[in-house]
């Protein structure tokens, strides 16, 4: 059990906020001990330690207050990534914990190979994410809190790797794309295979595509294409490569990959389609 000034130091609030929240919100109701003082126990600790950092995000504490009492802490504070088995990125997401997702994800890399976790387990996991914001049990903010959370862990992984030498292959969403998770996987997966991979990321408008294929001498660009949004920019970037002279080769992915025109589509999983790549690139069928 804890005593307020000591909950005070580990969550980085007040005393007199603390009491606030627990007065205002009821965001928890700590036991009192035999002389009247408050005393919190780990859970109640975590959950004021996430309303913390929603606040800290710009949350207002009212609405940060009804997003934390409507999940279920307890039992996803017991549970999250702590069991060396279960790497559970919604509970962890539903806390907006820093330091647990980070171990969620930290435990998950670590208990297997870096091709088996973006292939298997990161797919498992984002599709569980989106499930339970459609469902209504993860808000926005969460859902954006994980997927922030592993592109920046990915990002990471990617820069572990120093560029290759050789043709760069461009990786990257057309004007409009957002989900760039598993574009960042495939884009480290490259890296791992030896392919000089210049990530440009989300949202990349027309005119840039072509302008970095010139600069940089690219032959081979690849395309996300998750939603019916992104199919229209994608195909515009095909067309705006493949009029280059020499044409820029695109590979695209992505749930609405069959719906583009002169791409060749990639594999579904990433570090397939990254190795499928790099096999090309060596043989010059690129």
């Amino acid at each position: 059990m804890y005593a307020v000034k000591q909950v005070s130091t580990l969550t980085g609030v007040s005393e007199a906020t603390l009491r606030v929240w627990e007065r205002r919100y009821g965001i928890v109701q700590p036991a009192r001990s035999p002389g009247g003082y408050r005393q919190y126990d780990d859970d109640q600790v975590a959950t004021l330690r996430a309303m913390a950092a929603l606040v800290h995000d710009g949350v207002p504490a009212s609405i940060a207050a009804r997003t934390l009492l409507g999940s279920d802490v307890r039992p996803r504070v017991a549970t999250a990534g702590t069991d060396g088995a279960s790497f559970d990125l919604v509970s962890a997401a539903t806390l907006l914990d820093p330091g647990l997702i980070h171990a969620v994800l930290a435990d998950a890399f670590a208990a297997s190979t870096f091709d088996v976790v973006v292939d298997c387990w990161l797919p498992s996991e984002l599709k569980r994410l989106g499930e339970a914001w459609e469902g209504g049990s993860l808000t926005v903010a969460q859902e954006h809190f994980a997927s922030a959370a592993v592109t920046r862990h990915l990002a990471a992984r990617f820069e572990d790797v120093p560029p290759q030498g050789g043709a760069p292959v461009l990786v990257g969403l057309p004007q409009g794309g957002r989900h760039e998770v598993m574009l960042m996987a495939f884009a480290a997966c490259l890296r791992r295979e030896g392919v000089n991979a210049i990530y440009l990321g989300a949202d990349v408008p027309l005119g840039d595509w072509s302008m970095v294929a010139s600069e940089v001498g690219a032959r081979v660009a690849v395309l996300g294409v998750h939603l019916d949004a992104d199919v229209s920019p994608a195909q515009a970037v095909v067309d705006e490569l493949s009029a280059l002279r020499p044409p820029v080769t695109v590979r695209v992915g992505g749930r609405n990959r069959h719906l583009i025109r002169g791409a060749r589509q990639l594999e579904d999983r990433v570090s397939q389609a990254a190795a499928a790549i790099a096999r090309d690139l060596r043989a010059g069928a690129a």
